[in-house]
């Protein structure tokens, strides 16, 4: 009987890894295969077989106890010795599928010397075999041998189709290398004789360029995508990638670089007006760099060339969701999406995030039946809690407090994070009935829980500021400042409640200074700013940080502060105009009717 058939006999015995680089479990380094006992030899002299041909071997009781034994040591973590009794009757068979096993294992088992022997056996007894040849090459690399390495890679690259997709293939493995400025010097040896080729040179330097990134060569890497740029000036994908690295060049957000990147790809736009995968890159860091109208504008466009960019559709409506004169907008489009989402079947998208923004649209205008509607096809899924969360708020809203307490209470949590989730939306749907008292409750009862949670102590903070247990919300800010130094609204928070009661006023300053230092462009930071100015009378400087608060946050609390500091100015009739604009608008805001009141003035 043929080996084969015999082998798929044993599979239903013990099973077998499929690809070298298996997750076995890990363990010891594997001992060499000379140290364990040999298995029963092969025939001394047999006839030469056709390359790929298995050995047609007998598989005696032995020779399956073995094999068995060694599936058996496996599964009990025995690495070492399941390596070595697969390598011994390899090398008795002389069948490669069994040097390929034990290749298997010892990459499992992180053993790069012995995963080596074993690849080099597998690649003698199948000679025409790639992936006994890519796993020599690949394991000569692991275990630091690059010049043995560089030889088979370069024979490899000038034997393929495709010398850009192979070494690019090169290029993955290599990122793996223990030495990896060392694998990238390869990589660029490798790289060398066809970096200049005008039919893939450009491909070639993006992998180049992808190689450089991996071994921690920024300014490398955006250099080597920009002259794949230059050498294709069409190339969309170095266009891209050339941004991306610019934008990030240390893998975190830099100003600068993003606005080095989007001067890239309008530049690149200007030339190819039809490349939207440039054009939804540009459009995703005018986003990054706050600049929404115009990434508006840019997905419209890609949308308009493409009326099934489900991307583009979807990051329209989201943007449109934040403009309030385009409400109506951002329901048309996510409906759109939902629909494209329903005449593709094939397309492995998550429905979920859009009923949750349709439900907002629709929780906005006041129309909650129907924003419970779309909150009750969320059934499971990763927005689940979210939509529970949502459920509640909205009944709320609808005066069934105790309802949404019930769901909320109902809603299952699969973590600490989910926990404080529930606790902060109970809390949030007490405190917007006016229940302070149990909202406080909530927020001390899941912080006796969650003591250091930094949402718990913020929130549970505001809820004492509301109770007028002032040494309780500084207690919480200061230990929230304390665990998160860089926490931009614990600062400001505390800040904004000294200047508000008009007490500790140059401290009061200090807090929204260190605010202002961690998050410069925040409106509400720079709303407490003029009112601390205020409180101190300096009425100019307080009229600028307002007026720039306003820019950012036209909203009634701010128009209420900007529209006092007018008053004291003497320009009462703007302050009305500009207070009667926001009484239309947010006519329960308490800030603005605290004002009016304390002002004595009528609309």
């Amino acid at each position: 009987m043929a080996w084969s058939r015999r082998l798929s006999a044993l599979a239903a015995l013990a099973s077998t890894a499929a690809i070298v680089g298996c997750a076995s479990p890990p363990a010891a380094a594997p001992e060499s295969a000379e140290t364990q006992p040999a298995a029963p030899q092969a025939a001394a002299e047999s006839p030469p077989r056709p390359a790929g041909v298995p050995p047609d071997v007998n598989l005696s009781g032995p020779l399956l106890f073995q094999i068995m034994a060694a599936e058996v040591a496996l599964q009990r973590g025995d690495t070492g010795a399941a390596f070595a009794t697969y390598l011994s009757v390899a090398r008795a068979t002389r069948d490669a599928r069994l040097a390929r096993r034990a290749t298997e294992i010892a990459v499992g088992g992180r053993a790069a010397p012995q995963a080596l022997e074993a690849a080099q056996l597998w690649r003698e007894l199948d000679p025409a075999s790639n992936e006994a040849a890519q796993a020599v090459t690949a394991l000569l690399v692991a275990n630091g041998r690059y010049d043995e390495a560089a030889t088979a890679l370069a024979a490899q690259i000038k034997a393929a189709a495709d010398p850009a997709a192979e070494l690019a293939r090169v290029q993955r493995s290599l990122a793996r290398a223990p030495d990896r400025a060392a694998g990238f010097a390869l990589l660029e040896k490798l790289a060398q004789p066809y970096r200049d080729d005008p039919k893939i040179g450009a491909d070639v330097r993006l992998v180049l360029a992808g190689g450089a990134h991996a071994a921690g060569l920024a300014p490398r890497a955006i250099e080597l995508a920009q002259s794949a740029l230059a050498l294709r000036p069409d190339f969309e994908r170095a266009a891209l990638t050339a941004a991306q690295l610019i934008a990030r060049p240390e893998g975190k957000d830099d100003a600068a670089g993003r606005a080095r990147a989007l001067q890239l790809l309008q530049d690149f736009l200007a030339r190819n007006p039809k490349a939207l995968d440039a054009r939804m890159g540009y459009a995703r860091l005018l986003v990054a760099d706050a600049k929404y109208d115009e990434a508006r504008a840019q997905f419209a466009q890609v949308v308009g060339a493409d009326e099934r960019n489900l991307d583009a559709l979807y990051a329209l409506a989201v943007l449109s969701l934040e403009t309030p004169a385009l409400r109506a907008d951002a329901r048309r489009l996510f409906e759109r999406y939902l629909k494209l989402l329903e005449e593709s079947p094939g397309v492995e998208r998550d429905p979920d995030p859009a009923y949750l923004n349709l439900a907002r649209i629709a929780e906005e205008e006041k129309r909650y039946p129907e924003a419970l509607q779309w909150l009750d096809r969320i059934d499971g899924g990763d927005q689940y809690v979210n939509a529970r969360v949502r459920r509640a708020l909205v009944l709320g809203k609808m005066k069934r407090v105790e309802e949404g307490r019930k769901v909320l209470a109902e809603t299952p949590v699969n973590s600490n994070e989910e926990r404080t989730q529930v606790v902060l939306a109970e809390a949030q749907l007490l405190r917007e009935a006016k229940r302070h008292r149990d909202a406080f409750d909530v927020l001390a009862q899941g912080l006796a829980r969650a003591p250091d949670d930094a949402g718990l102590l913020y929130d549970a903070a505001m809820a004492a500021e509301r109770l007028d247990k002032l040494d309780v919300m500084e207690g919480h800010l200061r230990q929230l400042i304390k665990l998160r130094p860089d926490y931009a609204h614990a600062y400001n928070a505390l800040g904004y409640t000294f200047a508000d009661r008009n007490i500790r006023l140059q401290e009061a300053r200090e807090l929204i200074e260190k605010a202002l230092q961690l998050a410069p462009e925040d409106g509400y930071i720079l709303d407490s700013m003029g009112w601390v100015y205020f409180r101190l009378g300096d009425l100019a400087r307080a009229r600028e940080y307002l007026e720039r608060a306003y820019k950012l946050k036209p909203e009634a609390e701010v128009a209420a502060h900007l529209g006092e500091v007018m008053w004291a100015q003497g320009e009462r009739d703007a302050a009305r105009r500009l207070w009667r604009e926001y009484w239309k608008k947010e006519p329960d805001n308490e800030t603005l009717k605290a004002t009016l009141v304390r002002l004595k003035v009528k609309l």
